[in-house]
């Protein structure tokens, strides 16, 4: 018997050494035991499922503590219900330059730079949360009466209770309802005979534009045609036109030759004529004769002269031939 009592002493002393070595590694391993650290309460109003005690405490994507209690706090008058939750922060790892760690101060001056607490998802498999704390100076501070005595760091809705929000805030109701009218003013549409006519009738459409367009097709070509024989014509017009006026061509051009050539026979005559004058002084002895002829003879003159006037006007205005004299005038 004193044997087998040795034994079990010898095994019971081994087995508590063993868990002091494991504890003083754990302890002394991890630097809790000299560490400073200090509690802090974060009140949070949606649910904390997925929370537990132990998740990590990050700043910014490093561990600064971990959560060492959660608790639901409700009052009884107006029913309402909170769920404080106690982290414990190392000091060491969360410090701000000219301030001292864990004083009032040094907390106040956190909370007025907008140091925020949210929910976020640890993992999406397990779907364990974490405390995720930064500076949201957008966001504001929200604090409610603590029971607990530590000091407490504002929190702001995760991301989950955001989006379940806003989904409440939506009229669903409203907008279900358009959906399924616009859904039932598609299936009516699409279902009509109108609609079911349509491919045919747009065929048919289709059908007439392509022959209409062959019309104006021809139609245009037979047009360049006339089109081009009228401007041929008109172009032909006017340039006889331009001979005419100009006594190239027509009656003028014959007209103004004919009164050339009677200028020319009269200006012959005259010259005769005077030739035949000096001749008939010479011989003449009746004075009377002599004056009838020489009266003659000036009245041909002036008349040839006239003609040679209007000789002249002519060469300068020859669409007085066609108009008159008194409008070209004008």
């Amino acid at each position: 018997m004193s044997s087998k009592a040795n034994k079990t002493i010898i095994g019971a002393f081994v087995l508590g050494a063993l868990c002091l070595v494991v504890a003083g590694v754990v302890v002394f391993g991890s630097g809790k035991l000299f560490s400073p650290t200090k509690k802090y309460v974060m009140y949070f109003d949606g649910s904390v499922k997925g929370l537990s005690i132990g998740a990590p405490v990050v700043f910014r994507g490093v561990k600064i503590g971990s959560v060492v209690d959660i608790v639901l706090q409700g009052n009884l008058s107006d029913m309402t219900f909170s769920v404080p939750v106690i982290t414990e922060i190392d000091q060491s790892r969360f410090r701000l330059t000219n301030a001292e760690a864990g004083s009032a101060d040094y907390h106040k001056a956190l909370i007025d730079k907008g140091l925020r607490a949210q929910l976020q998802t640890q993992s999406l498999v397990t779907g364990q949360l974490m405390i995720d704390i930064d500076f949201r100076p957008d966001k504001p501070a929200r604090l409610v009466a603590d029971t607990t005595g530590y000091p407490q760091v504002p929190t702001i809705p995760s991301a989950a209770d955001e989006l379940t929000r806003k989904l409440e805030e939506l009229p669903l109701r409203q907008l279900v309802e358009r959906a399924n009218a616009t859904v039932g003013g598609l299936e009516r549409l699409v279902n009509s005979p109108d609609l079911q006519r349509a491919p045919r009738t747009l065929n048919l459409a289709v059908a007439d534009a392509r022959a209409l367009l062959g019309r104006i097709d021809r139609e245009v070509a037979l047009l360049s045609t006339e089109a081009r024989g009228a401007i041929g014509a008109a172009t032909a017009t006017i340039n006889r036109a331009d001979r005419v006026l100009a006594f190239e061509e027509g009656v003028p051009a014959q007209l103004a030759e004919n009164l050339n050539k009677t200028l020319t026979d009269a200006r012959a005559s005259l010259r005769k004529l005077d030739e035949t004058l000096d001749s008939v002084r010479n011989a003449a002895t009746d004075e009377r004769s002599y004056y009838q002829l020489r009266h003659a003879l000036k009245d041909l003159g002036e008349t040839s002269r006239s003609l040679g006037s209007l000789v002249d006007y002519l060469g300068r205005h020859p669409e007085a031939l066609l108009r008159g004299k008194t409008n070209v005038e004008e």
